[in-house]
C-alpha cells in the first residue's frame, strides 16, 4: 500500500501498480511492525535449533547448494561460506539493467522477507530496505538466470553490493561507484551474512517478476493505443463499422472480444466518415467500381475484436499471475513455525515456470497485434486496397514522392522480429548443476524478449498511426475526397486527430520519416 509517498511493505498486499509506482518514482519504502516482528521471531528460532542441533542438515544453512546438497557445512564456516556463494553466482553478462527494474528487484525481494518464513536476519533485511531508501541501487545484468532455483545470477549481483564486494557496483545519487564506496557515501555499512542468508537473497523470481511489472504497465499502455490506432485506421479507409456492433459481440462473450468492440465503438461514435454515404463518395483517383457501400472490410479491420480482445484477455491472466508472484515467498527452504521448532519445508517455490508460461502467452498475443497492426498500414498504402487513399499516401507523387512507403517496411522488420520473439522460451530448458537442477523455465529469457516485443509493437503502432494521420490530413476536408459533414471523425478518433495533426502537420513532401515514427513513439510513452 502506498499513502504518503511511501510505500509499506507487508508480504501479502502488493500490488503491480505499487511497484512500478514506487520504482520509477523512487519513493520510500518500510517494512510494517507485523513484518519486523515476523522476520525477528523466525531468525531467533533457527539459530536457537542450530545451536541445540548443529549437525541437522538443513539445505542451504549447514550444507551446499545444487549438486553440493549432501556436502556438510562445518557451523564455524557458514560466514565464508556465504560470501563465497555470492561471489561464484555473481556471473552476469550483457548490458545493465534499467536503475529502475532493479528498485523492483529489491521491493518485490523485500516483500517476499516480510512474511517471516526466510529466516534472514533482521539488520540483511533492513539494509536492502535502507539501500532503497538511500539510493544505492547495484549494477546488475541482464543474461545469466534460466528462471530456475531463483534469477540467482541477477539477484547475487545485488547480494554482492549489500556484502560489500569491491568488484560489485552501485548506482549512488546518480554516480557509478564499487560497492563498499556506495555504501559508504550512503552512510550504510556492508553486512555479514550468516546461516541461509545467501541463498535467501538469491533464491527467487525477482528478475523476471521486475521485469514483467513494467512489461505489464507498457502491455496496458499499448494494448489501449492498439485499440485506438485501429479506429484510427477504420476512419482512414471509411471502414465498416458494424463489425464493432455490440449485437456481434454480444453472440460471442468472450470478455476480451466484447471489452475491444465496445472500445472501437466509442472510438468511433458519431463518425460520419465510416457510413454509406461517404463510402460512396469517389476519391481523385479512386475506381468508381469501390466508391460503394461497404459489405465488410478485410480482417485486419474487422478482426479487430477477436484479435484485439484475445491480446486483452493474455493480459489479464498475464496480471493475475504476476501478482500472485509478487506477494510468493519464493526462497528455498523455508521454515514453518511449530510447537517444537522451526520445521524446514526444502521444495521448488523459486521455478520460474508459472511466470514463464504466461510470459510466452502473452508475448504470441502482442506479436499478433503488430502484425494485425501492420497489416492496416500495408492496405492503407496500397491504392488498389485502401478505398481512394492516395497511394503511398505520398504529397506530390508528381515530383516522385514515395510517400510513407518504407515506414512500412520498417514498421514489417519490427513485425517479423517480433514473430521470431513470440517463440516459446518456457520451452527451451537446460540442464544444470550435474541434473540436480535439470528442468529450468527460461523465463528469464522470456521476459527479455517480451519487453523487446512491446518494443517493436510500439513502431509498429507508430508507423499505424502515422499512416493514418497522413491519411486522414490528405483525404479530409479536401476537394477531390471527403468534405463538409461527411468529413465529421468520432468522439475519440477526432480527438486523436486533433492531438497528432498539431504534432505532426501535413508536410509538403517527403520527410526524414525516422523522425515523425521517434515523435510518435514519444507520444506513445507519454501516455503511460
Amino acid at each position: 500500500m502506498i499513502k504518503n509517498k511511501t510505500l509499506y511493505i507487508d508480504g501479502n498486499s502488493l500490488t503491480v501498480k505499487d511497484v512500478y509506482t514506487a520504482s520509477v518514482n523512487r519513493l520510500k519504502v518500510e517494512l510494517t511492525p507485523e513484518a519486523r516482528t515476523a522476520v525477528s521471531r523466525c531468525r531467533e528460532k533457527l539459530l536457537k535449533q542450530i545451536e541445540n542441533n548443529p549437525y541437522e542438515k538443513i539445505y542451504g544453512v549447514n550444507v551446499g547448494v545444487g549438486n553440493l546438497k549432501d556436502t556438510f557445512i562445518d557451523p564455524c564456516e557458514a560466514a565464508t561460506f556465504q560470501g563465497k556463494y555470492i561471489k561464484s553466482h555473481s556471473c552476469g553478462t550483457g548490458e545493465p539493467l534499467p536503475s529502475p527494474v532493479v528498485r523492483a528487484m529489491m521491493i518485490i525481494r523485500l516483500n517476499s522477507f516480510a512474511q517471516g518464513v526466510s529466516a534472514m536476519a533482521p539488520e540483511t533485511v533492513e539494509l536492502l530496505e535502507a539501500m532503497l531508501n538511500n539510493d544505492v541501487i547495484p549494477v546488475v545484468l541482464t543474461e545469466g538466470s534460466v528462471g530456475a532455483s531463483g534469477d540467482l545470477v541477477p539477484l547475487s549481483m545485488i547480494a554482492g553490493v549489500m556484502i560489500g564486494l569491491p568488484e560489485a557496483h552501485a548506482w549512488h545519487n546518480g554516480e557509478l561507484l564499487r560497492a563498499p564506496e556506495a555504501l559508504q557515501a550512503a552512510g550504510l555499512a556492508p553486512v555479514k551474512l550468516g546461516f541461509k542468508e545467501a541463498m535467501g537473497l538469491t533464491n527467487g523470481t525477482n528478475f523476471m517478476s521486475a521485469n514483467s511489472v513494467f512489461a505489464s504497465v507498457e502491455a496496458h499502455n499499448l494494448l489501449e493505443l492498439a485499440n485506438l490506432a485501429a479506429a484510427f485506421s477504420t476512419e482512414a479507409i471509411r471502414g465498416e463499422k458494424d463489425a464493432f456492433s455490440e449485437f456481434l459481440a454480444s453472440k460471442r462473450q468472450h470478455e476480451g472480444l466484447v471489452y475491444v468492440a465496445k472500445e472501437i465503438r466509442e472510438h468511433l461514435e458519431g463518425s460520419l466518415r465510416t457510413t454509406p454515404a461517404a463510402q460512396k463518395v469517389c476519391f481523385t483517383g479512386q475506381s468508381p467500381a469501390s466508391a460503394t457501400e461497404r459489405v465488410q472490410d478485410r480482417y485486419s479491420y474487422r478482426a479487430v475484436p477477436p484479435v484485439h480482445g484475445a491480446a486483452w484477455e493474455a493480459l489479464q491472466k498475464f496480471d493475475k499471475v504476476l501478482e500472485i508472484e509478487i506477494n510468493s515467498v519464493t526462497d528455498n527452504p523455508l521454515f514453518e513455525d511449530c510447537s517444537a521448532g522451526l520445521k524446514f519445508h526444502s521444495g521448488s517455490n523459486f521455478h520460474g515456470q508459472p511466470l514463464a508460461n504466461v510470459i510466452d502467452y502473452l508475448k504470441l498475443s502482442l506479436t499478433s497485434l503488430s502484425l494485425i497492426s501492420d497489416k492496416r498500414s500495408f492496405s492503407m498504402l496500397c491504392k488498389h486496397l485502401s478505398f481512394g487513399l492516395p497511394s503511398n499516401l505520398a504529397v506530390a507523387p508528381e515530383k516522385g514522392d514515395s510517400g510513407l512507403m518504407l515506414a512500412q517496411y520498417a514498421g514489417a522488420a519490427r513485425a517479423g522480429e517480433n514473430r521470431v520473439l513470440s517463440n516459446p522460451a518456457s520451452v527451451m530448458s537446460l540442464s544444470t548443476s550435474a541434473g540436480q537442477e535439470d528442468f529450468v523455465s527460461m523465463g528469464s529469457v522470456g521476459v527479455l524478449h517480451l519487453l523487446k516485443v512491446l518494443d517493436n509493437l510500439k513502431t509498429v503502432l507508430s508507423v499505424e498511426l502515422l499512416c493514418a494521420l497522413r491519411a486522414l490530413q490528405m483525404t479530409n476536408n479536401k476537394p477531390g475526397f471527403l468534405v463538409g459533414e461527411l468529413a465529421t471523425l468520432g468522439k475519440g478518433t477526432g480527438a486523436l486527430f486533433e492531438e497528432l495533426n498539431k504534432l505532426l502537420p501535413l508536410p509538403d513532401g517527403d520527410t526524414y520519416v525516422a523522425n515523425e515514427m521517434e515523435t510518435l513513439r514519444e507520444w506513445a510513452d507519454r501516455r503511460i
